[in-house]
């Protein structure tokens, strides 16, 4: 996933980079949680929000650019099961997300119409959206769970030097 280090020391990030990928991912969290409630922070900010953190998300996945390509690589071959898992998941999650961005966009209320895009009305994109909205938050909740243990040595300020958070790559 793109929050684990991978085993292989040519992929390992230097306790630098690896604490600026942990503060990243932080603000990728935050960003996401305030796109959650649009009911809370009101359309105008849950769009502005949602399209401000397809940048971050570029971003997450260039750091992890090196982990993506070689697992992926690698899925066809021998992997552990946790680490299979962990690809999978990864898939689903940006694929959620795409079509959670691209329904979004398509039915902005807000953002698009300020920037002179007509509003488009559309049943089958509000569904979409609808539902990639509530899945999205389940397939993130199951990430952050898969990498609990790194979130918490990071938390703490350590990351024991054998051990790869999530499991063995």
């Amino acid at each position: 996933c793109p929050l684990i280090a991978m085993n292989s020391a040519a992929h390992s990030p230097s306790p630098k980079s690896d604490n600026f990928k942990f503060r990243w991912d932080v603000l990728l969290l935050v960003v996401f949680l305030a796109t959650c409630a649009p009911s809370v922070t009101g359309i105008p900010l849950h769009e502005w929000a949602s399209l401000g953190i397809v940048p971050i998300v570029a971003i997450h996945l260039a750091l992890n650019w090196n982990w993506i390509i070689d697992v992926t690589r690698r899925s066809l071959g021998r992997l552990s099961g946790e680490v299979r898992f962990n690809h999978i998941l990864d898939l689903l999650l940006f694929a959620s997300f795409v079509l959670l961005m691209l329904s979004g966009i398509i039915v902005s209320e807000s953002a698009l119409p300020a920037l002179g895009v007509p509003r488009r009305t559309d049943g089958f994109w509000n569904g979409l959206h609808n539902a990639t909205a509530n899945i999205f938050p389940s397939l993130i909740g199951i990430h952050l769970a898969m990498h609990g243990r790194w979130i918490v040595a990071k938390l703490r300020g350590t990351m024991p030097a054998a051990s790869s958070p999530g499991g063995q790559r």
